[in-house]
């Protein structure tokens, strides 16, 4: 009768040789044997030594019968798949992350993930693959709050920092902008961002990347010092007042969460925030209905602009009353002061409905171009068609108006939006801790 340890090291022997048929064998003797292993919190399995190792087809078949296995921690905090990175198994790396691509993010000792050893060795085929298969895995962060680009920076990892730059400028996955703005604007646990390391590190080609991308040059850390507060050399220095960074004593502090929540609302503030509360309140199928009732009413209205009731003077007109009024409204000045009253302050609201209940950001600025276009046609057609000298005036200084309006509207929503936003630039990047493929 074999006992416990007997069967362990029998596992282990079939391991070390990447015996396939021994390891079904010894599931025969003991079909309970992997099981038994799985039940330690942090133990050597049989997956990180042939990990270690090199055996692809043993670690494969292993993984295949325990999953489990691939995420386990042993006993210094490190998974099967970082044991490979360590010990250069490319292929058997390459192998893990084409069973299940969310190994790329699995947090090993320190938070270290499996991309940011590769961006610490300098792995930049295998950091490009990473970042091909799981392109999240550039968000997450080391227990020093470190990012990728950070480790790569630190590491004096040129080429690595490249790749990351290179992909942040060229992906565009979902919220790719705003991702790419946060990253390379990060900070670690003392509020240094990789352009403060290139400088601390008086690392040239880093930091000529770096000023060349959107990363804040004039960011401080803890120690309220910028990049070249902390610069090492005369070099590095000349390289940061030629893109244009300042010491911290020029460079005026944001205000922290604390006085934006203390300041006082302007009028502008308060009105973007009711708006704000309200879009958020409101649910999709809400949206959706007012959208709809919104374009109608504009669809509408742009209608009295293209066919005036009772129409235009026509072009084959003979009557001497009729000269000159060719294109222009039959209805009566008063009539149509009153119309152009209306149906402006109906399309106005319309539009406004309809940019305010859009998107923010990026989509709701390309929204507002054309609605600002089909708006202005409508009160330019208003004015071609006025009957009347004064109708004419009316509408063309209806004109200037809306255009004033409209351009303070979208300028005051926009810096106002900046104003009371608080989770701007102070974001972090998110931290995914996994262990045993959960997210916790």
């Amino acid at each position: 009768m074999n006992t416990r340890n007997d069967i362990d090291e029998k596992v282990m022997a079939a391991t070390l040789e990447g015996d396939v048929n021994l390891l079904y064998a010894l599931i025969q003797e003991d079909p309970y044997v992997l099981e038994n292993i799985d039940l330690i919190p942090f133990v050597e399995t049989p997956l990180h030594v042939a990990a270690s190792m090199g055996h692809i087809h043993f670690a494969t078949e292993i993984m295949r019968l325990k999953p489990s296995f691939a995420w386990k921690l042993n006993q210094q905090g490190f998974s099967p798949i970082h044991l490979a990175m360590q010990n250069n198994q490319k292929k058997m790396v390459l192998r893990f992350v084409d069973i299940h691509k969310e190994l790329v993010r699995i947090k090993g000792r320190e938070g270290l993930t499996p991309l940011h050893l590769a961006c610490e060795k300098g792995e930049i085929d295998l950091l490009a693959n990473f970042l091909f298969v799981c392109p999240n895995s550039i968000e997450d962060v080391n227990v020093r709050g470190e990012t990728a680009l950070h480790i790569a920076v630190k590491n004096k990892q040129f080429e690595a920092l490249h790749v990351l730059v290179g992909w942040l400028n060229k992906t565009h996955q979902r919220a790719s902008m705003k991702l790419e703005n946060l990253l390379l604007n990060s900070k670690d646990e003392i509020g240094n961002t990789i352009l403060h390391i290139s400088a601390l590190n008086s690392d040239s080609k880093a930091l000529r990347l770096l000023v060349k991308t959107k990363i804040n040059l004039n960011a401080k850390n803890l120690e309220n010092s910028t990049a070249l507060d902390i610069a090492g050399s005369g070099e590095i220095k000349g390289i940061l007042l030629s893109a244009g960074v300042k010491p911290s004593f020029k460079v005026k502090d944001s205000p922290t969460l604390a006085e934006k929540l203390r300041s006082k609302l302007t009028i502008m503030e308060k009105i973007l925030i009711y708006i704000l509360r309200i879009r958020k309140d409101i649910s999709e199928e809400q949206r959706n209905a007012f959208l709809i009732v919104a374009t109608l009413i504009a669809t509408a209205t742009y209608q009295s602009a293209l066919s005036p009731p009772g129409g235009v003077y026509q072009g084959d007109a003979t009557s001497s009353s009729s000269q000159g009024k060719v294109g222009k409204s039959v209805i009566s000045q008063g009539d149509f002061f009153t119309l152009s009253i209306l149906n402006t302050l109906s399309l106005l609201l319309s539009t406004m409905t309809i940019y305010l209940l859009t998107p923010s950001g990026l989509i709701g600025g390309l929204l507002f171009a054309p609605i600002f276009w089909f708006a202005y046609c409508y009160v330019y057609n208003m004015k071609l068609i006025s009957p009347t000298t004064s109708t004419k005036t009316y509408n063309f200084v209806l004109l200037q108006v809306f255009n004033f309006l409209y351009s303070f509207v979208y300028w005051s929503f926009f810096i106002v939006n900046k104003r009371v936003k608080f989770n701007g630039e102070n974001r972090e990047v998110k931290t995914v801790n996994r262990i045993g493929g959960n997210i916790w």
